[in-house]
């Protein structure tokens, strides 16, 4: 995958994921959006993505750096990405569960600084710490320990809350939703692209009472009268949930599979452990790939 450095010597990333397969997307424009939303610019089709989890930006000094959008979970590097960061050539980032990129950029040609190599006490070369086998095996026992556990909290919530499936589980999901839609009317305050990158979903006809124009409307404010509104998408989201489980239990993953995904567009934000609850399982019964 030599070639993929130098695409057309333009900065690019090279998309990899389950099974192997890679992607390259060059950098062409000063903004660039990863999502799973058809209007993404890079368009990941992952149930763990937001419609827009990420951007990338280009720096007036020619660099680049990568945006999470709300709280949409990266890996950059090994570390949890709290807001934005630099990309140098090389780095990589992960998104959802197996998406991963790394960043390219052909690097500047120029023959870097000659140093004194260290000497062992036999007179022979001594290597760099950080090119000794033992040290670097060490390395990576820590990342990969960093990383699961980042991973499963990350996951699973931290909490028993996200165990699996149950109706018992479905039904504490579901009395969530209202404290979900203030929450995300709290984030549009804040940030209307975080908002716009964790909250998805038609906002549908004048009238029609969905989880994004409650998220997008200030009324109504009081908790109760918030729980009343959002009842219908509370009890629909407790029937279709119930359906599902119910087809998975039977074995039907195909059928289960499409109602967790009606589950999630009744609740389209990934910030929602709702929506969450619903991805992950359509994830779970998704049918194995054939061969």
């Amino acid at each position: 995958m030599v070639f993929s450095f130098f695409r057309g010597n333009k900065p690019s990333l090279l998309q990899t994921g389950p099974g192997g397969q890679s992607r390259s997307h060059v950098l062409d424009r000063a903004e660039m959006s990863i999502g799973r939303a058809a209007n993404a610019d890079i368009v990941v089709d992952d149930p763990f993505l937001a419609p827009i989890h990420a951007r990338i930006e280009k720096q007036s000094d020619g660099g680049f750096i990568i945006r999470r959008m709300g709280l949409n979970p990266i890996m950059l590097r090994g570390e949890a990405l709290l807001q934005t960061a630099s990309l140098k050539a090389g780095d990589s980032f992960r998104l959802g569960k197996d998406v991963e990129f790394q960043f390219l950029e052909k690097a500047p040609a120029k023959e870097a600084p000659k140093k004194e190599v260290a000497k062992a006490g036999d007179g022979k070369p001594k290597k760099p710490l950080f090119k000794q086998p033992a040290f670097l095996a060490g390395i990576g026992l820590v990342y990969l320990a960093v990383v699961g556990i980042i991973g499963y909290v990350i996951l699973s919530g931290g909490g028993s809350t996200e165990a699996g499936p149950t109706a018992e589980r479905i039904n504490a999901e579901a009395a969530r939703i209202p404290t979900c839609i203030k929450n995300a009317r709290r984030m549009r305050q804040v940030s209307e692209p975080s908002f716009n990158g964790a909250v998805g979903g038609r906002v549908g006809r004048d009238g029609d009472v969905t989880y994004a124009a409650l998220a997008l409307a200030s009324e109504p404010a009081d908790d109760a009268a918030l729980a009343k509104v959002a009842e219908p998408i509370v009890e629909a989201y407790k029937r279709t949930a119930l359906a599902a489980l119910a087809s998975e239990n039977r074995g039907n993953n195909t059928l289960a599979q499409s109602l967790y995904q009606q589950t999630y567009d009744l609740v389209p934000d990934v910030n929602c452990s709702a929506a969450r609850f619903a991805l992950q399982r359509r994830a779970a019964t998704k049918p194995p790939a054939r061969r």
